[in-house]
């Protein structure tokens, strides 16, 4: 199982995420030791020292004066002061330390006997940790009496929580967004890098990309630049030489041909039948060649029914001597290179009548999204680890498909104009024996196919 993404989306943002974690662990130690915690203290230490003063105050009020001093006490500092009552079930507060802090303040003041209780309906200290009272009690001896100080929480801690919460999604936001926006800047290039190398790859003339971005970026779209053009230089290239080498081997086998057709009589006839059959083969291998060099992607789209082209070159296939048979669905108008296409279809046939005679069956079908036409034989087939290699160009078997003429460019030939169309050709046995090839084409128009 892959744990880790492989998108630069998802391994950005937890890099980030990751970062932003232990940055607000080190903050939050950061302001707990600097900053929370001397701030507490110091809001104890002028609590306590306001209790102090509160207790001398009732120490020196009668009791007719203690009722207005406690009223005056509740309005101005939120703080209430009642009579010990028997009936108020209170306990120490657990052993935690903000409470730690608390106690030996008070104890430094009012002595070792001063405690901070809370109502006794509390649980221990995981409790009080998970939900810290809202309200702490300290007994408070004043003169004959003692009362109850109630004292907001807040007045000697402030719940840093909500601020916590606020702060770390605040951050996660800005750290998801940040990713975006990065994978954004660094993804718009490298995905157009990514559709030109897909059409470069399908047999297309993607424009240059735009050197665009940081610096690693822009060196990858410069060296594809010049990559797509040293193919292009050598592609051109080798059409030329072939174009040429094949152009020049016409006129002289020619030359020969008639030479042989006029040696009749002068030979046996199976010797001289052998010679033009030779050299037609020879003809065909360049005509193959020429095939080869040819640039389907300067060929404009146009719509295309798959169904009627195939009927087209099975007609032709049959005049000239195959044995082939049509079983053809109804198939939609497609955007297709229609010369193109019919070199492919072309050589699927010749391919099936050269290596495997007999009946050759050519069928279309219709799919959910896509449209299949097959060329199916009766041959010796092709064994499955060698289906890939086949495909490439002047690659011959050794054994099943061998020993007649060709040079080896009807499948490449075909592949290649099937992946120019976004499609795709397959190779797998035909049931009771002999081979499928199937060109599996797109429905919908393909971003790769737009005319060129």
């Amino acid at each position: 199982m892959r744990w880790i993404p492989g998108s630069l989306l998802w391994r950005t943002l937890i890099v980030l995420v990751a970062a932003l974690v232990l940055s607000q662990a080190a903050a939050m130690w950061i302001l707990d030791e600097y900053v929370t915690r001397p701030r507490a203290m110091a809001g104890m230490r002028q609590f306590v020292s306001h209790l102090k003063t509160v207790s001398a105050a009732l120490e020196t009020m009668d009791s007719a004066q203690h009722e207005a001093f406690i009223a005056r006490v509740a309005d101005m500092e939120g703080i209430r002061i009642t009579p010990v009552r028997a009936d108020m079930a209170v306990r120490p507060a657990p052993d935690v330390p903000l409470m730690r802090m608390f106690r030996e303040r008070l104890r430094d003041t009012f002595g070792p006997n001063a405690e901070v209780y809370v109502r006794a309906r509390r649980a221990g200290a995981e409790e009080f940790e998970r939900r810290p009272p809202r309200i702490f009690y300290i007994r408070l001896t004043a003169g004959q009496g003692q009362y109850w100080v109630a004292i907001p929480r807040g007045r000697i801690d402030r719940d840093p929580a909500t601020a916590v919460v606020a702060w770390s999604v605040a951050s996660l936001a800005i750290a998801v967004l940040a990713t975006f926006l990065i994978v954004w800047w660094l993804n718009r290039p490298l995905g157009e890098l990514a559709r030109a190398a897909g059409r470069l790859g399908r047999g297309g003339d993607p424009p240059p990309i735009a050197e665009a971005g940081p610096s690693e970026v822009r060196a990858v779209a410069r060296a594809f630049n010049q990559m797509k053009e040293d193919l292009r230089k050598g592609e051109r290239e080798r059409a030329t030489f072939l174009a040429g080498v094949s152009h020049d081997l016409r006129t002289p086998l020619a030359r020969l041909r008639l030479g042989v057709e006029m040696l009749e009589g002068k030979v046996e006839e199976a010797v001289q039948e052998g010679m033009v059959a030779d050299l037609g083969d020879m003809g065909k291998i360049i005509d193959q060649f020429i095939d080869f060099t040819r640039g389907e992607a300067a060929e404009p789209l146009s719509g295309v029914n798959l169904s009627e082209l195939a009927r087209a070159c099975c007609e032709r296939a049959a005049r000239a001597g195959a044995d082939v048979r049509c079983d053809l669905a109804d198939t939609p108008l497609m955007m297709l290179r229609p010369l193109a296409m019919q070199r492919a279809i072309d050589n699927l046939i010749a391919n099936a009548a050269r290596h495997a005679g007999g009946e050759i069956l050519v069928r279309t079908a219709m799919g959910e999204r896509a449209v299949t036409l097959s060329v199916l034989d009766r041959g010796p087939g092709i064994p499955a680890d060698k289906i890939e290699h086949v495909k490439r160009p002047f690659a011959r078997l050794d054994d099943a498909r061998s020993g007649s003429a060709g040079a080896g460019l009807g499948l490449a030939i075909a592949n290649r104009i099937a992946a120019l169309h976004n499609g795709r050709l397959e190779l797998a046995p035909r049931e009771g024996g002999g081979l499928e090839a199937r060109l599996v084409l797109e429905l919908a128009p393909a971003p790769g196919a737009e005319q060129a």
